[in-house]
């Protein structure tokens, strides 16, 4: 654990730097404006799930049995189909700011681990750069990417561009204040 007491800065810096980030390019930067729409008939689908208790749902529903099924098929076909996650309430904005920053300081300390034992006595700023980046982009970046493809998430090139500043933001702070000696 000797990582931790010698990184301890870079981690802390890194998780700033990104929280900072993530703040700008999703309130700042346009990139994501059009990702999230309303409903054209908003007021009917919410009276429709009044009493839906949270959870996730996909529609139309059926199990690996039901697949098959020529009903199932037929309802496939002329239907819209989708996920919904109902949240138990309004959003907790400062909860999740906070679970955000706990989640950066996570990738952090994982960085930091991944850093500290790979880098095998090089000292120079372009190597930490290079192991931390890499390893703050696969942490940042490369999660998500399984959940876009079969969510159909919108947005793919934006979230793949913030994960890139994030990595790159991680790997210029870890190279920064990497303990030299």
């Amino acid at each position: 654990m000797e990582f931790l007491s010698e990184l301890w800065m870079p981690i802390v810096v890194s998780a700033v730097f990104v929280f900072v980030a993530s703040a700008l390019l999703h309130m700042v930067v346009p990139h994501h404006k059009g990702e999230w729409k309303g409903l054209a008939n908003e007021d009917a689908v919410l009276g429709n799930l009044k009493g839906v208790p949270p959870g996730q749902y996909m529609f139309p529903f059926c199990d690996m049995a039901q697949m098959k099924d020529p009903a199932m098929q037929e309802k496939l076909k002329n239907n819209p189909i989708g996920v919904l996650t109902i949240w138990p309430g309004q959003a907790n904005m400062g909860q999740n700011l906070g679970l955000s920053f706990l989640v950066y300081l996570v990738i952090g300390v994982f960085v930091a681990y991944l850093s500290w034992h790979a880098r095998g006595g090089m000292t120079d700023y372009m190597s930490t750069f290079r192991i931390a980046g890499t390893a703050a982009f696969m942490a940042h970046g490369l999660g998500i990417l399984t959940h876009m493809v079969w969510y159909r998430v919108k947005g793919f090139w934006a979230y793949l561009l913030d994960n890139l500043v994030y990595a790159l933001l991680t790997a210029g702070v870890f190279g920064w204040l990497w303990p030299v000696g």
